[in-house]
């Protein structure tokens, strides 16, 4: 028994085989950094942009998917082209046009991801993404990571959750499959907030989430409130708790694209209380095994 939609599951349902991600540094900015918005980041966010599993901008675009293809080719045969880095939609129109076809330079490969900022898709940018609908599988990701705007404001993501909201909704009526960050142990925000992560999810009808832990790393804001002692870490026993509260919570339609993570290799104060990736999915599917519970057992909040 699957106690909650994987995303591995709900792919080979549509092509009949394993799909594998290929993650892609396309060189982007973000607004965030580049002063439009702030030149800080946000604090939990270093210089990579969250693009430490890609081989980095230092390749071309069409040399990483021609690698991260060979890297992978023992394992599968379709595959994701997943533009992580920074913020992948923050450039004019004609230039993330250029970029993204660029990417597409396989046959084997069947969806173009792409994970951006919610502030940053005007509609245009959004009629571009859903133009490539005809001839791929598109999803959109957007970072909300958290719905108390205090918890946003305190680690300066410098959007709104109504940003948020906004963007799913432009982007489901141009029928885009969006799929969700959220990051469930920041430490000041309450079981409620997670509660309502997967509620609002829901509600909003996006395609998918992705969750992960809060890292605390070198070299960041974060890193240095933690040295400083002023944040500390939630339990393990807590992060678990949250983690099953919001699946128990999530539409059970909604697809689970990323339950756990692996932090960066290098500069790493504070990650996945020191558990591997695989390490850290086993035990939370055992858990969730042990409690005999499952993905949207409380879905029944909703008047539909």
């Amino acid at each position: 028994m699957e106690r909650y939609n994987k995303l591995s599951t709900y792919l080979k349902s549509l092509y009949g085989q394993r799909v594998q991600r290929i993650s892609i540094d396309a060189g982007f900015s973000c607004p965030n950094r580049s002063g439009e918005k702030g030149k800080e980041g946000c604090f939990f966010c270093d210089a990579t942009g969250s693009g430490f599993a890609s081989f980095g901008s230092g390749y071309s675009i069409q040399q990483q998917v021609s690698l991260m293809i060979e890297k992978y080719s023992n394992r599968a045969e379709k595959f994701i082209l997943y533009f992580q880095s920074n913020t992948n939609t923050y450039a004019p129109v004609s230039k993330l046009k250029e970029i993204y076809d660029s990417g597409l330079c396989d046959d084997r490969i069947v969806i173009l991801d792409i994970s951006t900022r919610p502030d940053c898709v005007k509609d245009e940018v959004l009629e571009l993404v859903s133009s490539y609908k005809d001839r791929y599988g598109v999803f959109i990701e957007y970072g909300a990571e958290s719905v108390n705007p205090n918890t946003l404001k305190r680690f300066n993501r410098r959007h709104t959750y109504a940003e948020y909201i906004d963007a799913v909704i432009r982007s489901k009526k141009k029928g885009l499959d969006v799929v969700t960050h959220f990051i469930v142990d920041f430490p000041c925000d309450s079981y409620d907030d997670v509660i309502e992560m997967a509620k609002s999810s829901s509600a909003l009808g996006i395609s998918g989430v992705k969750l992960h832990s809060l890292y605390y790393l070198e070299n960041t804001e974060l890193g240095r409130m933690y040295k400083q002692k002023e944040i500390s870490p939630v339990s393990f026993e807590e992060y678990i708790d949250r983690l099953i509260l919001f699946l128990e919570y999530l539409d059970p339609a909604i697809v689970v694209h990323r339950l756990v993570s692996e932090p960066p290799s290098e500069g790493v104060m504070h990650g996945n209380w020191g558990m591997k990736k695989l390490e850290l999915f086993n035990y939370v599917e055992k858990e969730l095994e042990r409690r005999n519970t499952y993905q949207g057992k409380y879905y029944n909040y909703l008047n539909r």
